[in-house]
């Protein structure tokens, strides 16, 4: 067999097919770039998760079935990281490697990692019911993460299905009301999943199709302009040619704007179905936090709760980051104080400053005017990203927030915010790049102080949106200082000053019955424990339907809806409340109050629109959850 050109393709068995094949593997093989392109971080992720996950069991199991375990994850990571980190698969590479082995061998790698983790619901799957939630809970993120490999979907059905059937089966196969609601879980997620995908990569791969015949017929249009001197008598003919283009560069747009709204729905899906099970992980810790806990399980706990809070910062990071793609980010412009807010953000940090050994200090300009109008919440994001970012990379020294008034007029103020630091500092060379999403100064940076790079893009993105400006000055080694620059308008308004009641500083106890509507057996458990903690009657409904029959039975003082049910959603069940006018015995309409995994740009509006009262997203924090039953119940 003669060795393949370097123009030469894989089909999909991966068998070699010259140049004039057909355009089906010129796709394919632009899809396994793009794959093996995005996939980067998935990479790393997936890895720390398999030391994560060996680290929790190592006193457990055989040290040798372990090492051999983490040894070939260990091997196939590494494969994929040199593949991938010195472009051995793309035909810019200048090593004289055969582009398609190196693809081949990467696509395998990554069934291979898949059917690894699947060994952990067989061979490794543990005892220990907080090691199994654990181990749940990585499962369905190396899951989630594994989203980077849907640019060809076979390898990430395959992919997804080695990680998440064994678990699948293994839950099932325990048995019990719990872990059939976790196997059915599982399953549901993998369809979703599935799903998602498949309208995914069929969306790019018509985009792709039309990509390509689109280049033909610009190649047209270029030939045809060369011809034109000459060809005066066909001018009739190629106008109507290029009328013909337009409208299917039209199509090619309407296509695209399908694919982005496409992208839209899953992320508006994978928000959802991911916070509903975190809801029941993050509420069980809650939970188990209150229990009699001797100190190993206390960190153990701690520790996952952590690690649940680590996903959800995540998760909503890169919420954040489509909102602001998808332009549906909205700014409020009300009054604040500017002088409060940076108080607020130190004494938030300040305990992590001194747990780290670092001076936490702030330097506010005296002609800060006292009220200003603008989003107090989009400069509470920045700021404490900005101040994150330097307690985390700072081990001695100090970080100082300093607020300067650069211009000042009689209807509005330029402020300059710095956050300086003593820190490591940031590479000359790096600083081009350091605004952009998913990327830091250097690689090692994620493996040392962690992060997933998206902090400063969405700061950056924020600012822009402001129409502000954001600038870094660094020297390596010696620290760094952010910037950033914003008006606003002065206004002789006071700012609203929120103070904690003496009330409202001690434990929450009520006397009221609440119907609580929720079709997930789990969250069902989690959120009627948590009622019964402040003396509260919970009353189940696994759906709307469900709800209307027991609100004509019985008296309620309050109804927590989810908004996602079978039967009557949480939505029209509203409706159905207001319409017939149900109220509490006090005659007072009867509060209902959205709890919901939706979070989208938008639900919070949806749920009120309906004649919801008050809205708590999934997962749900419990001082969130006594705040909202003492504004309504006290």
């Amino acid at each position: 067999m003669t060795a393949p050109t370097e123009n030469a393709l894989l089909d999909a068995n991966g068998l070699l097919v010259e140049p004039g094949a057909e355009q089906d593997d010129r796709v394919l093989q632009t899809q396994i770039v793009r794959l093996i392109t995005g996939s980067g971080i998935s990479n790393i992720v997936g890895f720390a998760m398999a030391i994560i996950w060996v680290g929790l069991i190592w006193k457990d199991l055989p040290h040798e079935v372990l090492g051999v375990w983490l040894g070939t994850m260990a091997m196939l990571f590494l494969y994929r990281s040199v593949a991938h980190y010195f472009k051995l698969y793309s035909s810019e590479s200048n090593l004289s490697i055969n582009k398609f082995i190196v693809r081949r061998w990467y696509l395998i790698s990554v069934f291979l990692t898949g059917a690894g983790w699947g060994i952990t619901s067989i061979l490794m799957f543990p005892y220990n019911e907080l090691h199994q939630i654990v181990l749940a809970f990585i499962l369905v993120g190396v899951s989630a993460t594994g989203v980077a490999y849907s640019s060809v979907a076979w390898v990430y059905y395959g992919y997804v299905g080695c990680v998440l059937l064994p678990l699948m089966i293994r839950l099932f196969y325990m048995g019990g009301e719990i872990y059939y609601a976790l196997s059915a879980m599982t399953g549901f997620f993998l369809g979703v999943m599935v799903m998602a995908v498949y309208r995914m990569y069929k969306s790019s791969i018509a985009e792709l199709e039309l990509s390509y015949k689109n280049e033909t017929l610009i190649d047209d249009i270029m030939n045809a302009s060369v011809n034109l001197e000459n060809l005066n008598d066909d001018l009739k003919n190629e106008i109507q040619h290029g009328k013909q283009i337009e409208v299917e560069l039209k199509e090619a747009k309407d296509k695209a704007e399908k694919m982005s709204q496409a992208k839209g729905e899953f992320l508006a899906n994978m928000s959802h179905e991911i916070r509903t099970p975190m809801n029941g992980v993050i509420g069980t810790l809650q939970l188990l936090e209150d229990t009699k806990l001797d100190a190993t399980q206390k960190e153990f706990v701690e520790t996952a709760h952590k690690s649940a809070d680590a996903l959800l910062a995540i998760l909503n990071d890169i919420l954040d980051i489509s909102k602001i793609e998808a332009g549906k980010l909205s700014f409020e412009n009300i009054v604040f104080d500017f002088e409060q807010i940076v108080k607020d953000i130190v004494v938030l940090h300040s305990l992590k400053s001194e747990q780290q050994g670092v001076l936490l200090v702030q330097e506010i300009d005296e002609s800060l005017p006292a009220s200003l109008m603008g989003d107090p919440t989009r400069i509470r994001q920045v700021i404490v990203n900005l101040v994150s970012n330097a307690l985390k990379f700072t081990r001695q020294g100090e970080v100082k927030v300093s607020v300067d008034v650069v211009s000042s007029g009689s209807d509005n103020v330029t402020l300059k915010i710095t956050v300086s630091d003593t820190g490591i500092g940031i590479p000359k060379a790096a600083l081009e790049t350091l605004f952009n999403a998913f990327t830091q100064a250097d690689g090692s940076t994620t493996r040392k102080y962690g992060g997933t790079g998206l902090g400063l893009a969405i700061v950056s993105q924020l600012v822009d949106m402001m129409g502000g400006t954001l600038g870094v000055e660094s020297v390596e080694g010696e620290g760094s200082a952010f910037w950033f620059t914003a008006s606003f308008d002065r206004t002789d308004q006071v700012a609203e000053v929120i103070e904690q009641s003496v009330e409202e500083s001690v434990p929450l106890q009520l006397n009221a019955k609440v119907l609580l509507v929720e079709d997930n057996p789990i969250n069902q458990m989690v959120a009627k424990k948590m009622l019964q903690k402040v003396g509260l009657k919970a009353v189940l409904a696994n759906h709307g339907v469900e709800a209307l029959k027991l609100l004509g039975e019985q008296s309620f003082d309050l109804v927590l809806m989810d908004c996602q049910m079978p039967e009557m959603d949480g939505f029209d069940a509203t409706r159905e409340i207001r319409k017939l006018d149900i109220r509490t015995l006090d005659g007072e309409p009867l509060p209902v109050i959205a709890m919901t995994a939706n979070v989208m740009s938008g639900d919070r509006e949806r749920c009120l629109d309906v004649g919801m009262d008050d809205y708590i997203g999934k997962p749900v924090r419990r001082d969130h959850l006594d705040a909202v039953l003492r504004k309504w119940l006290a």
